[in-house]
């Protein structure tokens, strides 16, 4: 079966200095060239990949940001940026139309809270650019990661959304061998708090699959959910494909021109497509960009959730750009 997602970390650079991420820390390395992610995205096209999530760091920070959306449109392709919006409103127009998936990421409903969080001040700059999305004819939605610090406080979120005329997704934070937490998310807690939240604000939304994974533990190894490899095709700002995804990344093979080859024919992806999901460090994994697409490989109670999940988000989608 051809792999659904490619996310496709497009720089590791970062101008904000969130407190649960340090891919801003990171040394960038040499970025692909644009001709580099053209054939990379060709060739996903071949494989059957049907989304491609540029990602980062911040994507926005690649001064040619506009054209690999351009070529990724041009190739079919539906796609998604999750940005801090400090450069939105420098770039809107260029990515008007582009992205059919727009997030900004949302820390806190207040500029100290948000701001504290994103270690520069943003907020107001992320209200500027909730308003020129809208203007533009976008469909912007709030990205909020729920943790053991803020899950109390998901009413200001709502309350905020409300105001500004945009939804918020909430994600729970996932458990993840480094960076993103400290192991005290995702908690009975959490769940609970985004469940009821969404229950009072109907413009809250979430991922049902999720939730229910975290109640069953996460990933089992001894029967591994996580299809990592078979669902998603992660690649580097370096020009490297990722295995067997980038949080628990064993090994960077450089592509080098080879993607379609590689995916199809290496030994070495086949190796890490037969442990998907079976590696130590998979163990009671949540790490939501890998598993979401997984839950789509296989039909049982996530598939099930999953559908149910997006069925519900389109008819909202839909109910927006009609009012809009």
């Amino acid at each position: 079966m051809a792999p659904l997602v490619a996310n496709y970390y497009l720089t590791y650079r970062c101008n904000a200095r969130c407190h649960f991420c340090d891919i801003w820390s990171l040394e960038p390395g040499q970025e692909a060239s644009l001709e580099t992610i053209t054939h990379n995205l060709n060739d996903l096209k071949r494989l059957g990949v049907k989304y491609v999530d540029f990602t980062g760091g911040e994507p926005l920070l690649r001064s040619d940001v506009g054209e690999i959306y351009q070529r990724a449109k041009a190739l079919g392709f539906y796609t998604s940026m999750t940005t801090n919006t400090i450069l939105y409103p420098q770039k809107a127009q260029e990515i008007k139309g582009l992205v059919d998936f727009l997030n900004f990421s949302l820390d806190g409903a207040n500029a100290e809270t948000h701001d504290q969080s994103r270690g520069v001040q943003i907020f107001e700059t992320l209200v500027n650019s909730v308003q020129i999305a809208l203007e533009l004819g976008e469909y912007p939605v709030l990205n909020h990661t729920v943790t053991a610090q803020n899950y109390t406080r998901l009413h200001e979120i709502a309350e905020l959304a409300q105001q500004l005329g945009v939804r918020v997704w909430l994600n729970p934070a996932f458990t993840a061998h480094s960076h993103y937490n400290d192991k005290k998310n995702p908690t009975p807690e959490i769940v609970a708090a985004i469940e009821s939240s969404a229950r009072q604000y109907p413009n809250l939304g979430y991922n049902k699959a999720a939730l229910a994974f975290i109640r069953d533990g996460g990933n089992d190894i001894n029967q591994p959910r996580c299809k990592a490899v078979d669902a998603v095709i992660a690649i580097s700002p370096n020009d490297e494909l990722l295995l067997p995804c980038y949080h628990f990344a064993q090994q960077g093979v450089p592509i080098a021109g080879r993607l379609y080859e590689l995916y199809r024919e290496s030994e070495t992806v086949e190796e890490y497509r037969q442990s998907q999901g079976k590696l130590s460090v998979c163990d009671g994994c949540t790490v939501w960009c890998y598993l979401i697409p997984s839950f789509f490989k296989g039909v049982d109670k996530y598939w099930l959730l999953n559908q149910v999940t997006y069925a519900g988000e389109f008819l909202a989608r839909k109910r927006f750009l009609q009012l809009a």
